[in-house]
């Protein structure tokens, strides 16, 4: 069962309202599940005063970035409620847990896409010709149209299946966040 391959790859962390549990340009050697509590998203890149991305509630999923890109932390997360408990993976487990937990995989899959498609609907409202352009990908219409059974058969039949996807995604949302950032930030 997936909750055991979980329970195998992760360590179960507490952390009290304010405390940072990453930090932005920080190396990043594990990602975080969001067992309990809240969490707020922060960048500090583009100014001198920490802008706030919003937050992030129980069952949410953050830092996977950092792994899949082996780049630096892209923001702060600092627990916003009095207790955040999380369930944070190595590096050295997270293939572990994507060859082992298909619908957590999937799940974190889930949560990369809606994530990119977020974004995109911030800068369509700027360029709905970028956004129509990178929506014809055949990478990212696959994704589109995948369903839990069919990723769990593909991933089964090519262990790398979950890996490339994963990849495509958080590749796609730096991408993105940056073109966003790009895009709002005075010149």
């Amino acid at each position: 069962m997936d909750i055991d391959v979980l329970k195998k790859c992760g360590t179960t962390v507490t952390f009290k309202n304010g405390q940072a549990i990453c930090r932005e340009g920080e190396a990043g050697h594990s990602m975080f599940l969001l067992l309990h509590g809240s969490v707020e998203i922060t960048i500090n890149s583009f100014s001198d005063n920490a802008q706030s991305l919003g937050n992030m509630s129980e069952g949410s999923f953050f830092g996977e970035m950092s792994l899949l890109e082996n780049k630096p932390r892209s923001a702060t997360i600092i627990a916003s409620s009095d207790e955040a408990i999380v369930l944070e993976i190595s590096e050295d487990s997270f293939p572990l847990l994507l060859l082992n937990a298909p619908s957590i995989t999937f799940r974190l899959l889930l949560t990369l896409n809606n994530r990119l498609n977020a974004m995109l609907d911030r800068i369509e409202k700027e360029d709905k010709k970028f956004v129509f352009q990178y929506r014809r990908n055949p990478i990212y219409n696959t994704i589109q149209k995948l369903d839990v059974r069919s990723f769990d058969t593909v991933s089964k039949k090519d262990p790398d299946y979950a890996w490339t996807l994963l990849k495509y995604l958080s590749s796609s949302l730096e991408k993105l966040n940056q073109e966003y950032i790009h895009r709002n930030t005075p010149r």
